[in-house]
């Protein structure tokens, strides 16, 4: 399956599956245990709460109800068209020169070093991909794209509907709005900003390749186990499925 738009954030999936062999996603599959674990590992409990609450905010916010994390009521988060393209907004970061996850991530997810070592070269592919893709649309090394491009995958695998970019932009906007009016979320170092934004950009590079190999091979079993996985990665992270959210033509909205 060839991405029907140029240019989009999800043609991200020609570049995964151009970097390892459709076997891998063919014969293995992330578990809700193995996506728990990992985060529980990495002891990002209390940055996954901080997102949760923030997506939560944002739906709220798209169903005309103003909160933001703290119970304070802002101002309309502006519209993801109308920041600047090369601005530094609230979820930024410096990165650090080296990929912080990679290779807890795929350890997490197998024991078979060849297996290990194959997931390493799809999941640092996946990033370069969404990297390059961020840096053309102005969003370069932030949190809030990364959380973006998590819920548009996880939505997108599960009912086949590709979100909108502009749709992609906004979200990205308010997430970033909503993180930015957090003392939570700005306290956090660089790597620890960096550190969430590679697990929200893996958590998504898994079902979207499995996705994409099953839509290539008609392999209608292996689609719904990705969809699966797709919906434990969205659940465990920010605590909902993605049928209960739907992209509109520039927006997100809860079902």
């Amino acid at each position: 399956m060839t991405p029907t738009r140029l240019r989009t954030f999800f043609a991200i999936a020609a570049f995964v599956l151009s970097a390892t062999a459709e076997a891998q996603y063919s014969g293995y599959t992330m578990s809700t245990p193995s996506m728990n674990s990992f985060i529980a590992t990495q002891q990002l409990s209390a940055q996954v709460r901080m997102s949760q609450r923030v997506l939560d905010e944002v739906t709220a916010a798209d169903a005309g109800v103003q909160t933001d994390v703290d119970g304070a009521y802002p101002d309309e988060p502006q519209p993801a068209e109308a920041l600047p393209a090369a601005e530094s907004t609230a979820t930024n970061f410096t990165p650090s020169g080296r990929r912080m996850m990679v290779g807890r991530f795929a350890s997490s997810l197998s024991d078979d070093p060849a297996q290990v070592q194959e997931m390493n070269v799809a999941f640092n592919a996946g990033l370069d991909a969404f990297e390059g893709e961020a840096h053309r649309m102005g969003r370069p090394n932030s949190v809030a794209m990364a959380l973006a491009y998590l819920v548009g995958v996880a939505v997108m695998v599960d009912s086949d509907q590709e979100p909108a970019e502009e749709a992609i932009l906004t979200l990205q906007a308010k997430v970033d709005a909503a993180f930015g009016q957090s003392a939570e979320f700005q306290a956090l170092s660089d790597a620890q900003r960096q550190q969430l934004y590679e697990i929200f950009v893996l958590m998504a590079t898994l079902p979207l390749a499995g996705y994409m190999v099953a839509k290539e091979t008609n392999d209608d079993a292996l689609l719904q186990t990705y969809r699966e996985v797709a919906a434990t990665a969205l659940e465990t992270t920010l605590g909902v499925r993605p049928n209960e959210l739907r992209f509109t033509a520039d927006s997100l909205e809860t079902r």
